[in-house]
Protein backbone atom coordinates (compact mmCIF):
# COMPACT_ATOMS: atom_id res chain seq x y z
CA UNK A 1 0.00 0.00 0.00
CA UNK A 2 0.80 3.50 -0.86
CA UNK A 3 1.28 5.00 2.80
CA UNK A 4 0.70 8.64 1.50
CA UNK A 5 -2.06 7.75 -0.16
CA UNK A 6 -3.53 5.79 2.65
CA UNK A 7 -6.50 8.18 4.48
CA UNK A 8 -6.79 7.17 8.52
CA UNK A 9 -9.52 8.59 10.87
CA UNK A 10 -8.69 9.02 14.42
CA UNK A 11 -11.62 8.62 16.48
CA UNK A 12 -12.46 8.73 20.41
CA UNK A 13 -14.48 10.84 22.79
CA UNK A 14 -14.22 14.85 22.95
CA UNK A 15 -17.63 15.69 25.13
CA UNK A 16 -18.45 14.83 28.65
CA UNK A 17 -15.03 13.52 29.32
CA UNK A 18 -13.30 13.63 32.64
CA UNK A 19 -9.75 15.20 31.22
CA UNK A 20 -9.97 16.80 27.60
CA UNK A 21 -6.91 18.04 27.35
CA UNK A 22 -4.77 14.55 27.78
CA UNK A 23 -7.46 12.60 25.70
CA UNK A 24 -7.07 15.38 22.88
CA UNK A 25 -3.24 15.30 23.50
CA UNK A 26 -3.31 11.64 22.95
CA UNK A 27 -5.57 11.30 19.98
CA UNK A 28 -2.90 14.15 18.59
CA UNK A 29 -0.11 11.61 19.78
CA UNK A 30 -1.98 8.64 17.36
CA UNK A 31 -1.72 11.14 14.41
CA UNK A 32 1.00 12.36 14.51
CA UNK A 33 2.56 9.03 14.88
CA UNK A 34 0.29 7.97 11.51
CA UNK A 35 2.13 11.24 10.07
CA UNK A 36 5.63 9.86 10.55
CA UNK A 37 4.46 7.02 9.11
CA UNK A 38 3.82 9.17 6.22
CA UNK A 39 -0.31 8.35 6.40
CA UNK A 40 -2.92 11.16 5.91
CA UNK A 41 -4.58 11.58 9.51
CA UNK A 42 -7.98 12.87 9.89
CA UNK A 43 -8.05 13.84 13.70
CA UNK A 44 -11.60 15.37 14.14
CA UNK A 45 -10.88 18.04 16.70
CA UNK A 46 -8.23 19.85 15.08
CA UNK A 47 -11.19 21.06 12.79
CA UNK A 48 -14.78 20.96 14.92
CA UNK A 49 -13.68 20.60 18.67
CA UNK A 50 -16.70 21.76 20.45
CA UNK A 51 -14.59 23.70 22.89
CA UNK A 52 -12.20 25.50 19.97
CA UNK A 53 -15.42 25.81 16.85
CA UNK A 54 -18.39 26.77 19.04
CA UNK A 55 -19.29 28.47 15.74
CA UNK A 56 -19.63 25.21 13.69
CA UNK A 57 -22.95 23.49 13.57
CA UNK A 58 -23.78 20.05 15.13
CA UNK A 59 -25.26 19.47 10.97
CA UNK A 60 -21.86 20.54 10.02
CA UNK A 61 -19.78 18.23 12.32
CA UNK A 62 -21.59 15.29 11.65
CA UNK A 63 -21.74 15.91 7.48
CA UNK A 64 -17.49 16.50 7.41
CA UNK A 65 -17.10 13.20 10.03
CA UNK A 66 -19.17 11.35 8.08
CA UNK A 67 -17.29 12.73 4.95
CA UNK A 68 -13.69 11.87 6.47
CA UNK A 69 -14.89 8.28 8.07
CA UNK A 70 -16.70 6.77 4.94
CA UNK A 71 -13.60 7.86 2.52
CA UNK A 72 -11.04 6.65 5.16
CA UNK A 73 -8.58 3.77 4.56
CA UNK A 74 -8.35 3.00 8.17
CA UNK A 75 -10.06 3.74 11.06
CA UNK A 76 -8.24 4.25 14.74
CA UNK A 77 -10.99 4.21 17.77
CA UNK A 78 -10.52 5.07 21.34
CA UNK A 79 -13.15 3.11 23.07
CA UNK A 80 -11.59 3.83 26.57
CA UNK A 81 -14.64 6.63 27.02
CA UNK A 82 -18.13 5.74 26.07
CA UNK A 83 -19.28 8.08 23.56
CA UNK A 84 -21.94 8.26 20.98
CA UNK A 85 -20.33 9.88 18.07
CA UNK A 86 -17.63 7.20 18.57
CA UNK A 87 -20.21 4.71 17.87
CA UNK A 88 -21.81 6.27 14.85
CA UNK A 89 -18.19 6.55 13.37
CA UNK A 90 -17.22 2.81 13.95
CA UNK A 91 -20.94 2.19 12.54
CA UNK A 92 -20.19 4.06 9.42
CA UNK A 93 -16.83 2.48 8.84
CA UNK A 94 -18.34 -1.00 8.73
CA UNK A 95 -20.99 -0.21 6.63
CA UNK A 96 -18.62 1.29 4.27
CA UNK A 97 -16.14 -2.40 4.83
CA UNK A 98 -13.02 -0.37 6.70
CA UNK A 99 -10.65 -1.47 8.57
CA UNK A 100 -10.73 -0.85 11.88
CA UNK A 101 -8.44 -0.55 15.16
CA UNK A 102 -10.05 -0.62 18.48
CA UNK A 103 -7.79 0.74 21.39
CA UNK A 104 -8.20 1.02 25.02
CA UNK A 105 -6.95 0.69 28.32
CA UNK A 106 -6.04 -2.85 29.50
CA UNK A 107 -8.33 -1.92 32.85
CA UNK A 108 -11.56 -1.02 31.06
CA UNK A 109 -14.25 -3.08 30.26
CA UNK A 110 -15.19 -2.20 27.10
CA UNK A 111 -18.44 -3.66 25.07
CA UNK A 112 -18.72 -6.13 23.45
CA UNK A 113 -20.58 -4.68 20.54
CA UNK A 114 -18.02 -2.42 19.29
CA UNK A 115 -15.36 -5.65 19.22
CA UNK A 116 -17.34 -7.66 17.38
CA UNK A 117 -17.75 -5.46 14.73
CA UNK A 118 -16.58 -7.40 11.48
CA UNK A 119 -14.40 -5.06 10.26
CA UNK A 120 -11.66 -4.96 13.46
CA UNK A 121 -8.40 -5.62 12.28
CA UNK A 122 -6.78 -5.11 15.62
CA UNK A 123 -7.64 -4.56 19.46
CA UNK A 124 -5.08 -2.97 21.26
CA UNK A 125 -5.35 -2.98 25.29
CA UNK A 126 -2.57 -1.03 26.67
CA UNK A 127 -1.42 0.25 29.77
CA UNK A 128 0.03 3.36 28.86
CA UNK A 129 -0.15 6.49 26.33
CA UNK A 130 3.62 5.43 25.46
CA UNK A 131 2.12 1.53 25.43
CA UNK A 132 -0.24 2.10 22.74
CA UNK A 133 1.62 3.87 20.44
CA UNK A 134 3.90 1.62 20.44
CA UNK A 135 1.57 -1.54 20.01
CA UNK A 136 0.03 0.98 17.70
CA UNK A 137 2.97 1.76 15.16
CA UNK A 138 3.55 -2.24 14.77
CA UNK A 139 -0.02 -2.71 13.86
CA UNK A 140 -0.36 -0.02 11.23
CA UNK A 141 3.32 -1.11 10.11
CA UNK A 142 1.73 -4.80 9.61
CA UNK A 143 -1.53 -3.34 8.18
CA UNK A 144 1.02 -1.15 5.67
CA UNK A 145 2.61 -3.85 3.99
CA UNK A 146 -0.12 -6.50 4.47
CA UNK A 147 -3.02 -4.14 4.07
CA UNK A 148 -5.82 -6.58 5.37
CA UNK A 149 -9.44 -6.23 6.06
CA UNK A 150 -9.32 -9.64 7.89
CA UNK A 151 -7.72 -9.60 11.49
CA UNK A 152 -4.58 -9.01 12.02
CA UNK A 153 -2.04 -11.76 13.74
CA UNK A 154 -0.42 -9.36 16.23
CA UNK A 155 -1.22 -10.65 19.69
CA UNK A 156 -3.41 -7.82 21.57
CA UNK A 157 -2.27 -8.09 24.61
Amino acid sequence: MNQTQAHIYISGALTGVENPLKLKAFYEAIGALCETMEFQVYVPHLKTDPINNPDVSARQVFETDKRQVSSSDLVIAYLGCPSFGVGMELAYAEIHNIPLILLYEKDKTISRFPRGIPTVIAEIKFSSDEDALARLQKILEQWSTENPTQPLSLPID
